[in-house]
């Protein structure tokens, strides 16, 4: 294990290496141009289960962790597919945490990622849904003080996937650091820098949707990959809301 002497050198050397790559790997958006693994914006107009928690907790900082939104959104929110999510009903549904394109990690065309230990989705167990809790709160006192510092030892970038559409059209989903975008949307902060990381695909293009892995492969059809791709720029987070919240409309 690197002591933190050497840890915080070989930040700072990477710090230098970002910096020369920023023209084309950070960019500076809006965070409702921001989503997650399930179409969850994290702008003002849509619902996201954290920023919800937080506003939750502002009004009324005794609250419990199962009666806040995101106690509800891990034990609540189980989906199985992104294809039903989408609205696709006349073929066979992908694999939860997969997509036309693969994963978002590194395009496989399957995924080990379970659902039970996920925080993009439940089922949970309550120990975990209070370490949630406890996690987000930490986080959020810590940047009420201290501010989006992703190149302070030891941050790192809000980073994720370009979803870029034939007219131009972009939303970024979010594959590391949805806490802190959660956090900064809810502090007001109108822009925030991300970045496309090692651990996430850089960019999904419409106009290669051809191509796709499960598309090239027959898996999915072109109308069922775009059904799914068109769903990040359509839903905004209230489909979620109206699975976890009952009273929703």
């Amino acid at each position: 294990m690197l002591d933190r002497p050497l840890a915080r050198l070989r930040y700072a050397g990477g710090n230098a290496v970002r910096a020369l790559s920023r023209p084309w790997r950070q960019r500076r958006i809006a965070p409702g141009d921001a989503t997650t693994l399930f179409g969850c914006s994290f702008g003002d107009g849509g619902w996201h289960h954290l920023r919800r928690t937080l506003a939750e907790f502002d009004a009324d900082p005794s609250i419990a962790a199962g009666d806040t939104s995101l106690g509800r959104f891990l034990s609540r929110f189980c989906p199985t597919s992104i294809s039903t999510l989408a609205g696709v009903t006349d073929e066979e549904p992908l694999e939860l945490f997969v997509y036309p394109w693969g994963t978002f990690n590194d395009g496989a065309a399957r995924s080990g990622k379970s659902a039970w230990d996920s925080r993009f989705c439940g089922p949970s167990s309550e120990e975990f849904i209070e370490q949630e809790f406890e996690r987000t709160l930490r986080l959020y006192r810590e940047m009420r003080g201290s501010g989006y510092q992703p190149t302070r030892f030891p941050n790192s970038h809000i980073g994720g996937t370009w979803l870029v559409a034939a007219d131009g059209r972009r939303r970024f989903v979010v594959m590391q650091g949805n806490h802190r975008m959660a956090v900064l949307a809810h502090l007001g902060l109108g822009h925030v820098d991300v970045r496309t990381i090692r651990q996430a695909l850089a960019q999904v293009r419409e106009t290669d949707i051809a191509s796709w892995p499960l598309v090239a492969s027959g898996r999915c059809s072109l109308a069922h990959a775009r059904r799914v791709f068109e769903f990040f720029f359509r839903e905004t987070g209230w489909h979620v809301a109206r699975l976890v919240e009952p009273q929703t409309p």
